[in-house]
């Protein structure tokens, strides 16, 4: 019979690290964004007045689960609630229950288990759930068998490009494209000037953190995430966490990060992390000021010609539907959103105001840009 055990002390989810890492590395769910040292950064820097709420399922006693949540104050359409969520929700790319065994009875015993203690939540919403490893399909199986009030999605692309099927067609192609753009970018002015341009790929054992940062934060600095404050080495809530995870994922060997440089200053970067043979983008960004040699565009080609050429079997563009990552790939696998309201007043006023008021504002174009914006000023979820 299968039991949950919760850790809501910070020192006791440390203390269980090898036991995490064994459980996921048998789990479908396994991922960059689910390793101890991850969710250990995003709790200490994101989580430190929030109740964590890491839930394991033993089947005797054999570890066979974890749902790694919390449960968060925040603000949803501006009004208070608690949440439960994923540890690391906006931090991360991918994020799941770690599972190895019968996935429809754990996820049982664990919506069982917070419905036990529904009086300490309103909502539980759980993001960027990949369809592959099945989760998702046994929790909308769940939530429909119980009737729970929910909205489920909206479904996201996942774009990436796969090295495995042929890897030599694709090394051959994004370095043609390489040397299109390079041919076309590299002489100004028309006077014959080339360009001295030049590109560097440091993976974990030949890198410095405290460089890397440094040059990171330049081109961010000289980026059009300056002016929205949304880069992540200029923002002072994830500065601190990025520094700690450079450090720790460069000791494991997995980080992979890209720069492009114009006459040595560093005018372009790519942030990667290389986990289980596949490079995880989580960032980018470019000098605005070499827009015009479409620096951005030239690193990325050369981090997709030299990914394939190392043997990398994936190059995971990560989540967001933007158009540019259409231009390199077609490829792509489902993100969706699981959201349960509990059964009272307050609640299902949220809900409502999700699942029939949203609606309808997003088709008045106007309102819903002012909500959007309202909602981006006072950082709503």
């Amino acid at each position: 019979m299968m039991k949950i055990i919760e850790v809501s002390d910070y020192k006791k989810f440390m203390d269980c690290k090898a036991e995490w890492e064994d459980l996921l590395s048998r789990s479908r769910a396994d991922n960059v964004f689910l390793t101890h040292d991850w969710i250990a950064s995003c709790i200490k820097y994101f989580y430190s007045g929030d109740r964590l709420l890491i839930l394991n399922v033993f089947d005797g006693c054999d570890l066979v689960g974890i749902a790694p949540l919390a449960i968060k104050k925040d603000k949803y359409f501006g009004l208070p609630v608690r949440i439960v969520s994923f540890i690391g929700t906006s931090i991360s790319d991918r994020m799941d229950f770690i599972l190895d065994g019968d996935k429809k009875e754990m996820i049982k015993v664990i919506f069982n288990y917070l419905m036990s203690m529904k009086k300490e939540w309103d909502l539980i919403d759980l993001q960027e759930l990949a369809e592959y490893t099945g989760n998702l399909e046994c929790m909308e199986s769940y939530i429909k068998e119980k009737g729970f009030v929910n909205i489920m999605g909206p479904v996201k692309k996942n774009f990436f490009i796969n090295f495995d099927k042929d890897k030599d067609f694709s090394v051959r192609k994004f370095s043609k494209k390489l040397e299109r753009l390079f041919t076309k970018e590299k002489k100004i002015n028309n006077k014959g000037i080339y360009l001295n341009l030049e590109f560097q790929r440091y993976l974990s054992e030949d890198i410095n953190v405290e460089e890397i940062f440094s040059k990171a934060k330049t081109i961010e600095d000289r980026s059009w995430k300056a002016k929205k404050q949304s880069g992540i080495f200029l923002k002072d809530d994830t500065r601190g966490f990025h520094r700690e995870i450079l450090d720790k994922f460069s000791k494991n060997r997995w980080i992979d990060f890209s720069i492009l440089t114009l006459d040595k200053k560093p005018i372009a970067y790519i942030y990667n992390y290389l986990y289980g043979g596949r490079s995880y983008n989580y960032s980018l960004a470019f000098d605005k000021n070499h827009s015009a040699i479409s620096a951005g565009t030239m690193l990325i080609l050369w981090a997709l010609k030299d990914s394939g050429s190392r043997g990398i079997a994936e190059f995971d563009l990560a989540r967001g539907e933007d158009s540019w990552k259409t231009r390199f790939t077609q490829n792509f696998r489902e993100h969706n959103r699981v959201r349960v309201f509990k059964n009272k007043p307050y609640q299902k006023f949220l809900y409502l105001l999700q699942s029939r008021v949203m609606p309808c504002l997003k088709n008045i174009k106007v309102l819903h840009a002012m909500w959007m914006k309202l909602k981006d000023i006072l950082k709503w979820g």
